[in-house]
């Protein structure tokens, strides 16, 4: 049985560090964000269905100032309306490119995965000749003893 590999790449170390070093400066042109802790997230989350909900509420308060309370920070509304607009192409952008590496990580790992097979059979074929082997193969075989142990 033949294998298709999925993927054949290499990332230089400089063209990875030059990645990280990029991703940093994406971090510093967007000192705002956070990172909530876990168990932490706001109740009142706006998901696509409020989009339209919160586009007119702000209307409502440049349609009608005077008809809000007192202590409303209308100005710091708009801020949180234009951010989420702001951000959300940064958004769309940045899950592509994870979705994009996610899938590269996918297809490198099943090439892996399949050679190691291949790998590991062929060893175990050599061993039958070559006892010095065994120790080796006795490591490589960890791996399918930790899997039935979860069976």
């Amino acid at each position: 049985m033949s294998n298709t590999n999925k993927i054949s790449a290499v990332l230089p170390e400089a063209d990875k560090t030059a990645t990280l070093a990029l991703l940093e400066q994406v971090k510093t042109k967007l000192p705002f964000l956070i990172s909530t802790p876990i168990g932490q997230a706001p109740k009142h989350k706006m998901g696509p269905s409020s989009v339209e909900y919160v586009g007119l509420c702000l209307e409502g308060v440049r349609t009608y100032p005077t008809k809000m309370r007192a202590d409303f920070d209308a100005p710091e509304f708009e801020r949180d309306v234009n951010l989420i607009s702001q951000l959300w192409s940064v958004r769309i952008a940045v899950a592509d490119l994870l979705a994009r590496i996610d899938d590269t990580m996918d297809a490198a790992s099943a090439d892996a995965m399949v050679t190691s097979d291949k790998v590991y059979d062929s060893l175990k074929g050599a061993a039958k000749e070559d006892g010095a082997i065994n120790e080796l193969l006795a490591r490589i075989a960890l791996r399918y003893k930790k899997k039935n142990k979860k069976d």
